[in-house]
């Protein structure tokens, strides 16, 4: 029961948070006239002019249609989680004492990577924590297979294709085996659920063993630690707090433009501010949901976690279980 929960808090998450041009649409119809075998054979020729080998490109033959991961690509959540409702199910009482225990098991790891690179540790434990539960839940459907129907389906057949062909250079570079390379629905893998491009980009061979093995810790929260770094993480910079606010239609014109202000422009608007913010500090305003219950300064720290994840729920979730690490 709670693993069929937990499904269905990600696939929720996943469908209704994220970015607006990777949401299903439901008109979309498949306008794919070739059959799967027959599209899978012209496929072999285009990928066998792109330089992949023969063994790479015999991999195709063993692969069978999903439609399992079209029908998640299309569905709908029945109802929409409260923000209020998201973080009483992601960061519970057995949550804060598993990242706090987490944190303490990893400690001279996470201050390693923090040092090379310039990161909080206590957001990057606390993002393992929330993509795969600190590695416990990683996905176990073939990669190759999910990203090869996603692109036969057609909705989005541009984005899948090139990250099946990314997938397979995953596989040529012989950083994992065929048979492991498992993952989500929609093609990401590892503890820290990487796409194929985002592999390509961010992750790195930590522990030097030539290859690069996101189901590994080491590799996987370097990886996670490199991508912080390079999309722009301010270490100087708290990531923000929930505060109290007199909504006015020009703030809530502010936070649905992304607005920065001053800190002076904030307390003008009577706030007060339990954390000690640089007086030149840039914040905005992030209302999580319809409900306009809480209220949320945020620094651009806010804006690097949304490069990974583009929902406001999931930022915020990572963020407030990483205040609730006692160092």
């Amino acid at each position: 029961m709670k693993i069929i929960c937990f499904l269905i808090l990600i696939f929720t998450h996943q469908l209704v948070f994220s970015k607006s041009n990777d949401s299903p649409d439901l008109d979309f119809k498949k306008v794919q006239s070739q059959s799967w075998n027959e599209w899978k054979k012209e496929l072999k020729k285009t990928l066998k002019k792109e330089n992949f080998n023969d063994t790479t490109l015999e991999l195709l033959d063993g692969i069978d249609f999903n439609p399992k991961v079209i029908k998640y690509d299309r569905k709908q959540p029945e109802f929409k989680l409260t923000f209020q409702k998201y973080l009483q199910r992601n960061i519970t009482e057995k949550k804060k004492k598993e990242i706090n225990k987490v944190y303490k098991q990893n400690r001279e790891l996470l201050l390693l990577l923090s040092e090379k690179f310039k990161i909080n540790p206590t957001i990057l434990v606390s993002l393992w924590g929330i993509e795969t539960s600190f590695g416990k839940h990683v996905g176990k459907l073939d990669i190759l297979r999910s990203l090869l129907s996603l692109a036969y389906d057609g909705r989005r057949q541009k984005f899948f294709m090139k990250e099946f062909k990314l997938a397979l250079k995953i596989l040529e570079e012989g950083h994992i085996s065929p048979k492991d390379f498992r993952g989500s629905w929609a093609g990401a893998f590892g503890q820290t659920q990487f796409m194929p491009s985002t592999f390509h980009k961010f992750a790195i061979d930590f522990d030097n063993d030539k290859k690069i093995n996101l189901f590994k810790k080491s590799d996987a929260l370097a990886s996670g630690a490199n991508y912080l770094n390079q999309v722009g993480w301010n270490n100087n910079l708290l990531w923000g707090e929930e505060v109290k606010i007199t909504i006015t239609d020009k703030l809530r014109n502010l936070s649905q433009k992304k607005k920065y202000k001053t800190k002076k422009f904030w307390e003008k608007n009577g706030i007060s501010f339990k954390n000690n913010y640089n007086e030149r500090v840039l914040m905005r305003l992030v209302i999580p949901d319809l409900e306009g219950k809480q209220f949320f300064l945020v620094t651009k720290n806010f804006d690097v976690i949304l490069d990974w994840n583009r929902s406001n729920y999931f930022a915020l979730t990572v963020f407030l279980l990483s205040d609730e690490i006692i160092k």
